[in-house]
Formats: C-alpha cells, structure tokens, sequence
C-alpha cells in the first residue's frame, strides 16, 4: 500500500504547544502508512533543529494573511497531499479557506480555550464570524479536551462536531514515581518561554512572600525569551539571588524537574500548558493558575492543584500550604501519572492515524 501523504501546517516552527504537538506527529508517525509534509509561512524556529531526516519544511511564500489561502491550495496541490492538518486559529481559517481544486481531507485543530485568544485578537468579532462560516467545513476538528470543544461550541455559537484527541507530549511515564531527597529546602521548579503572559514575574513575587515568612526553599526558572535581563534585574533587587535562578533552556525537561518537591506555572493566559503535563508524567505535583487551559484538565486537590492567576499572595500561600503537607502532594501524584499516561506520544499518535485514516476511507468511499 502506497503511504498516504499528510501535510502539517503552522505560521512557524518556534517552540510552543502547537509547534511540539506536530513535531512529535512527524517524528512518531508510521511511514509505512504515512508520508508527512510541514508547511510554514516563515521557515523559522528552534524546534527546525529537531526535524526528522526525511522531513524539509515547505516554505507556503505569503506574506499577507489575504494571500494565504491561495498559497496553501497551489501546495496542496503540487505536493499531492491526501489529509491536512492545522495549528493554531489563523491558519485554521487560512487552510478551510483555501481551494485547492481536489478534495483533501482537511484537520483543524484547537489547543487553545477560544475566548482567550479571543479577547487578545484584532477585531475578534471578525475573527469569530469567520470560524463560523469557516470551521464547518472541516473533516474533523480536533481538540486536547471536552472543556476548549464545548468553548468552541459557545463561540460558534451552534452545536458543532469534535474529535477529542491528547496532545502528543511526553515520551513515557515514570513508573514508579520517583523518590525526593530528604533534608534539603523544597525544590520548586518552573518552565516556560520569559514573557509576560506566562507570570514569572508573579512567580518572583511570591518568592518574596516566601523568604520573608521564613521559608527554606529555592526556585528554578527553565526557559528564555526577552524578559531574561527584566526578570533578573527583579530577583537581584529583591535579594533572591541565592534561592531564584533563571537556568536558561532546557532540552531535556524531565530531566531537569525530575526531583522537583513541586511545578509551578503561574501564567496569566495559557493554552493548555503541555509543560504540565511533563511535570505529571515525571511525578512532580502540580500547582498552575487556573488561566485557560490547565484548568481543563487538572482537577483541583485530586491530579494536581489550581490557583488564581496574577496572585502573588495567593500562589504564596498555596506553595506553603503544598510544601508543608508531604502527604497532600503524594496524594496527586499517582492520579496525575495517570492522566499524564493519556498523552503519551506513540498512544495519541496512533489515535491520530485512526482518526486520519477514517477520514481518507471515508472520502474514498464518496468518491
């Protein structure tokens, strides 16, 4: 049988949720059955590097959102691609929009709760008429979990089909969990890219209601961006030098939480946050603000813990009610490797290709 050819695209390959959803696609698909394609708008971002050998990315040469439909039908089209699969909003509506002259199967998927790219977004009531009229035309929209689906629906604002599939994330789970080292300050560990949305600066805050409440504890940042120089200009003045440390990129991050006593994420607005879900998987209890997408699938006291965003004192304070209650944070942690278990990259890649290739039989059962 000849493999079936699939296209995967994005505005970038910069590292996001999105992005590391379809590079693990591409790296764990079954090339027996399956040939993959990443298409770009800009052929630009780390996770480049990471690529497989038999993957180049497709330059889509758009430079206007207008224009961009029309370039993604001529690649469909000169590349042959059987099934499509998007990421993010905009190129969401950019694919459904594109004509192609042949009947490929389209995908679009969702990671984000709706409303809050929403209410970022230029001229949103546009934006939101357009997946109206737009998203029905997909094969399948795709989303991580049943909360962002029924988002979806109230922005639509009709009862519209969804496939919830996992995220592809993590490589395995740690089983059994792993043990901490006694006697030494809580180990508190955070991740993310160094902007405003993700509240590290938040995060610093409350470590300055941690050290002075008498707390023994040290916090390590994983992550880069623009904000570095801000974020260590704030724990110099603050005099958090010898407990907060911006560690820079990780490329292993289950190695670099790994004996974590806790994960923080304190963003304000956050998709999904897959980072939490590597935390699980390595055993770590949880605490993230409840900003959009953790809250779709922690449940708070029972796989991991939820806070209010933006809330120094509140994260503060949940961070010394967890630290000092080694047996509530024991309690998550085997519910949280559990949920974890379901976005494990071969079992949500598979479910993926089940759902492509129902689609495909599908349309070549009406054609």
């Amino acid at each position: 049988m000849t493999p079936q050819r699939i296209a995967f695209l994005l505005p970038h390959f910069r590292a996001g949720g999105a992005e590391r959803v379809v590079l693990n696609y591409l790296t764990a698909l079954d090339r027996d059955r399956f040939t993959p394609h990443l298409f770009l708008t800009r052929v630009e971002g780390p996770f480049l590097d990471r690529l497989p050998a038999d993957v180049t990315p497709i330059a889509l040469g758009a430079h206007r959102a207008l224009h961009l439909p029309r370039h993604i039908a001529a690649a469909l089209a000169e590349h042959d691609i059987a099934l499509a699969y998007s990421a993010t909003n905009a190129m969401n509506l950019a694919l459904l929009a594109a004509r192609d002259g042949k009947r490929t199967v389209r995908i679009v998927s969702e990671h984000t709760p709706p409303q809050h790219y929403l209410a970022s977004a230029k001229l949103p009531w546009i934006r939101q008429r357009a997946m109206r009229w737009l998203y029905p035309r997909a094969a399948a929209i795709v989303v991580p979990t049943g909360r962002i689906a029924t988002e979806l629906a109230e922005v639509i604002g009709r009862p519209i089909a969804t496939r919830t599939l996992p995220n592809p994330v993590v490589p395995s789970v740690v089983s059994p969990l792993p043990s901490r080292t006694p006697g030494r300050p809580a180990r508190i560990v955070s991740v993310g890219r160094l902007v405003t949305a993700k509240g590290f600066d938040t995060l610093i805050d409350a470590c300055v209601l941690l050290r002075a409440a008498g707390a023994e504890f040290r916090l390590d940042i994983f992550g880069d961006g623009p904000l570095r120089h801000d974020l260590q200009m704030r724990i110099d003045e603050d005099d958090l030098g010898d407990v907060v440390t911006l560690k820079g990129h990780a490329d292993n991050v289950t190695a670099a939480i790994g004996d974590a006593d806790l994960f923080v994420l304190a963003s304000r607005r956050e998709g999904f946050g897959n980072v939490l879900i590597e935390a699980m998987a390595a055993g770590v209890p949880v605490l993230a603000a409840a900003a959009g997408g953790p809250q779709t699938f922690i449940r708070d006291g029972a796989n991991g813990f939820l806070v209010e965003p933006d809330n120094p004192l509140a994260i503060a304070a949940d961070i010394t009610r967890l630290l000092a209650d080694p047996a509530l944070l024991n309690a998550v942690r085997a519910p949280a490797l559990e949920t974890a278990r379901d976005f494990a990259i071969d079992g949500a890649t598979r479910r993926f290709e089940a759902l492509a290739s129902e689609l495909l039989a599908a349309r070549s059962t009406a054609g």
